[in-house]
């Protein structure tokens, strides 16, 4: 039977900078509590954006406080003025100052927790020597990215917690956006229809999440930055619609993986909004149209991985803990868009030739 503690305290030995010598992890981790140090902390987050194009966009913020306050500035409105009074054209001195906009987005860490186990007898014959614990933290990284990019953007408070007890966690950036657009299909009435994906194609919920931007946005340098986040079946029918047309763009449609761009903004296909259990949450499909760097998320500084050993069982429990949050900078910069599953579904085909 192997002897875990010993192969434990050999695959994650560290080289010690300053004289050559070794330290154990796993000795550091009883004395630390498990919090993981700056350069794991940043391996551990990239780890975490891997897998969610959302959260690798969004702009991160490493949180020192389990409670702070990212901001932006800018100046809005008209700010030149004429310089002399109407009457006597001498210089004028009273100007009307201009105003300065501050978008914060508060970030309030809530409590995440995962573990995963491995049993001795799995060790016997996959061993990987010292890439076992970057493997192990790559592979729940990435993991945890994809729950956390879930809630990120479909995190509601207001869930029943024990219908939804992770969902329930925070309110996410569809939650806290001002604008949600709905389908034809999906509105009540015909006031709150924003776009016919049927008569229009896939495009025109590309036109309502653009047109929704507020003008004071719009007229701004962010526009440049505007992304559309849609699931698969959205991209796949807009690169259908594209590989319809009897040109150039359309064979690269069919044969290479070219950026998708629609009226000079990125679209860009988003694992998490394809989720089948965030599509339950209220029988929908999300879109997202917005400014990934009015976008925040942070995660609080003490990430934690313990080693818990079940002799017993010849098992080794590894249990992980975070605090994160995510907010909008701007609840006008997010754009959300509505559609039926069915609408969903139909779309591609629709488009096909």
């Amino acid at each position: 039977m192997v002897n875990y503690n010993n192969i434990l305290a050999q695959v994650v030995s560290q080289v010690r900078p300053e004289d050559g010598s070794t330290k154990s992890m796993y000795d550091d981790m009883f004395a630390n509590a498990g919090i993981l140090d700056r350069k794991q902390y940043n391996t551990f987050v990239r780890e975490m954006e891997i897998n969610s194009v959302i959260l690798a966009d969004a702009a991160f913020k490493r949180m020192e406080r389990e409670s702070e306050v990212t901001s932006g500035t800018r100046i809005e409105g008209r700010v030149l003025q004429d310089g002399r009074l109407k009457e006597s054209r001498t210089t004028k001195k009273d100007l009307t100052e201009a105003k300065i906009g501050f978008g914060q987005a508060e970030l309030n860490a809530k409590k995440l927790k995962a573990k995963t186990s491995i049993l001795d007898d799995d060790l016997d014959d996959n061993i990987e020597g010292q890439q076992f614990e970057s493997t192990l933290q790559s592979m729940m990284g990435a993991a945890m990215g994809e729950d956390l990019a879930a809630i990120a953007v479909f995190g509601d408070t207001d869930l029943d917690y024990d219908e939804e007890p992770l969902f329930h966690t925070f309110d996410g950036w569809a939650k806290q956006a001002t604008t949600t657009l709905k389908s034809s299909e999906l509105a009540s009435t015909n006031a709150e229809k924003a776009f016919n994906v049927h008569e229009d194609t896939v495009e025109a919920l590309f036109d309502a999440l653009i047109a929704a931007v507020p003008a004071r946005i719009r007229q701004s340098h962010l526009m440049n930055k505007f992304n559309i986040y849609v699931p698969y079946e959205v991209e796949d029918a807009y690169r259908n619609l594209l590989k319809a047309r009897n040109t150039a763009l359309g064979d690269s449609m069919q044969t290479g993986n070219a950026p998708l761009k629609y009226k000079r903004f990125n679209i860009k296909y988003a694992p998490e909004l394809d989720a089948e259990d965030c599509k339950a949450l209220d029988d929908t499909a999300t879109c997202l149209g917005g400014f990934p760097d009015l976008m925040r998320w942070g995660v609080y500084k003490d990430i934690s991985m313990e080693m818990e050993r079940i002799a017993g069982d010849e098992q080794t429990n590894f249990w992980y803990r975070m605090k994160c949050d995510a907010g909008l900078e701007v609840f006008s910069s997010l754009n959300v868009a509505k559609l039926t599953l069915d609408e969903l579904a139909e779309i591609q085909d629709e488009a096909k030739i």
